[in-house]
């Protein structure tokens, strides 16, 4: 379900409008990059910031570490937190109900997307495929992607664990697994621009979207 983008002049009208994020609701924060600018350092700036406001703390007094699979989470608890960087994007999201993880894509327009597919999708997802036309496909194949590749960062696993036992699809909220069971999350979707698509999975029935200008 895509929901408005909320453009934002500042950092701290984000934070308040963060803080005042009520329960069941999660934040999806975008920073544009210039091309020659590094997103990483930049969302490494933006996220004390805005931990510090969703915790209760000083951006000084926030820590991080990685769990046994490689997860960032915060230190003593409070907002869980994912990152994801796409060519224009840095996007950051974050949640007060549990695990969350993000993924913005703008990478595939170009590229034959069809033999990727078989490493990715579920056998229904491949068929539901292969009824597009061709010029739907790479579209449909960036929207896949980001929304599997969240679900996996916020289990924690991330491709370690197989994309194609995680069925998505294009517009549903709520992604099932096959084989063994894995936690239940709701898809949030997003197209950020031409091309660029992104997505949030977490316990949250809603995301609020906001894009920092400038």
């Amino acid at each position: 379900m895509r929901t408005e983008i909320i453009p934002c002049s500042s950092l701290s009208a984000i934070v308040g409008a963060s803080v005042e994020l009520r329960p069941g609701t999660s934040l999806a924060l975008l920073l544009p990059r210039a091309i020659d600018a590094s997103g990483p350092e930049e969302a490494r700036k933006v996220l004390p910031v805005v931990l510090a406001a969703l915790s209760g703390r000083t951006p000084a007094s926030i820590r991080m570490e990685k769990d046994a699979r490689g997860k960032p989470g915060l230190v003593g608890g409070g907002a869980a937190f994912n990152i994801s960087h796409s060519r224009g994007y840095s996007l950051l999201a974050f949640s007060r109900a549990g695990e969350i993880g993000c993924d913005i894509e703008d990478r595939f327009a170009n590229e034959d997307v069809m033999g990727l597919c078989r490493s990715v999708l579920h056998a229904s997802e491949m068929e539901a495929m292969e009824r597009l036309a061709p010029n739907q496909r790479q579209e449909a194949f960036s929207r896949y992607w980001v929304r599997k590749e969240a679900v996996l960062k916020a289990a924690g696993s991330g491709f370690l664990r197989d994309p194609r036992e995680l069925i998505t699809g294009l517009e549903e909220r709520h992604p099932e697994w096959t084989g063994d069971a894995g936690p239940q999350f709701i898809l949030h979707n997003q197209l950020i621009a031409e091309a660029c698509f992104a997505a949030v999975a977490s316990m949250d029935a809603e995301c609020r979207w906001h894009l920092m200008e400038g």
